[in-house]
């Protein structure tokens, strides 16, 4: 069991590097890619299937900037729990990409952090517990 971290852009994985360090600290198991839901949108859909085909145990954090469609599509293309993470940026600083996460409609099961320098880390601390109820 591990935790999974997708990014929508190379340029959000720093923001990310407080998770890696809890993630660090606490031994769990982590993995890193940049698949963008506009960019990689046959990729991302492959990369989840493999994710499914195999049978993977894990929580995956979705780390999006701007409309953030990450997360939603993640979450209709596994079963795996997601955990949007709002990065901070653009014309409106983030609040458009933590809309966009906490607004998904009914039936699209995504969860999001809140928006500020600590959202990393909380993300990776849920991920954890998440797996720690799993037996992980």
């Amino acid at each position: 069991m591990k935790v999974i971290m997708i990014y929508g852009s190379a340029n959000d994985v720093p923001f990310m590097e407080p998770a890696r360090e809890y993630l660090k600290d606490a031994n769990v198991t982590y993995e890193e890619t940049v698949l963008s839901a506009h960019r990689n949108l046959s990729e991302l859909i492959e990369y989840l299937g493999k994710l499914e085909e195999k049978g993977e145990k894990a929580v995956i954090l979705a780390i999006a900037g701007l409309a953030a469609a990450l997360p939603g599509v993640v979450v209709m293309k596994t079963s795996l729990p997601v955990i949007g993470v709002p990065v901070p940026g653009g014309p409106l600083n983030g609040v458009d990409a933590l809309l966009s996460i906490s607004q998904l409609p009914g039936g699209v099961p995504a969860t999001t952090v809140g928006l500020h320098k600590k959202a990393p880390a909380n993300a990776a601390m849920a991920a954890h517990r998440i797996l720690q109820l799993a037996g992980a």
